[in-house]
């Protein structure tokens, strides 16, 4: 007896248990199959993409948990990766390679988190260690410098962009959570930090060697 179908992608990208693979795509090869696959999910077919995320999953989310702390976040990652290449599928280019892709994907997305973990530990870090030794005069006037500079870099960011940033790293947001509060998708919220960190990246330059 076949296994009852799964829910959509458009329901929950989470993998599902019992996947159905129909004997075209299991005849073929991988690769052959996935860009089957990418033709009906061009056409808007959400079991193909379902189809998609179970061959693809468990590969996936080794990778992602081999930059980021934690199954669920590497999850997490996958999860977003699948719905961004949902969302251009309208402009997917003939020939391309989905496996790809999402691994592009996935790699640009754990460094994103990869990052803003390294900037939350190094701020950590230097309150520790204001609190435990008293600032120099000067030590104080660099940390007050750095401080404006960081404010009107943030200040200068478009509205929704500062918007996405501020929620993210002063309010310790998820990118999931984020994207609700704000009704985007997910990976607009992982882009629109990523450009608010080169832009802040590069107005820093001038005061400060920290790593952002």
């Amino acid at each position: 007896m076949l296994p009852s179908p799964q829910p959509s992608i458009a329901e929950t990208v989470e993998a599902p248990e019992n996947p159905l693979c129909s004997e075209k795509l299991a005849d073929a090869n991988p690769a052959q199959s996935d860009h089957l696959l990418m033709e009906r999910i061009c056409l808007g077919e959400e079991t193909a993409l379902d189809q998609l995320l179970v061959r693809h999953w468990s590969s996936l989310v080794r990778y992602a948990a081999g930059f980021v702390q934690g199954v669920d976040a590497a999850e997490d990652i996958v999860q977003e990766a699948f719905i961004r290449l949902w969302e251009i599928r309208e402009k997917w280019m003939p020939g391309g390679s989905p496996r790809r892709f999402l691994y592009t994907v996935v790699r640009n997305l754990c460094l994103n988190e990869r990052e803003r973990r390294s900037v939350r530990i190094g701020w950590s870090s230097r309150s520790q260690q204001q609190g435990r030794v008293n600032p120099t005069p000067m030590e104080m006037l660099q940390h007050d410098e750095v401080l404006r500079a960081l404010k009107a870099a943030i200040d200068r960011l478009p509205s929704r962009r500062r918007e996405v940033f501020e929620l993210v790293y002063l309010h310790g947001l998820p990118y999931s959570e984020v994207a609700g509060i704000m009704g985007i998708a997910t990976p607009t919220v992982a882009n629109q930090v990523s450009a608010a960190l080169d832009t802040i990246r590069r107005d820093l330059s001038a005061v400060t060697d920290a790593r952002f």
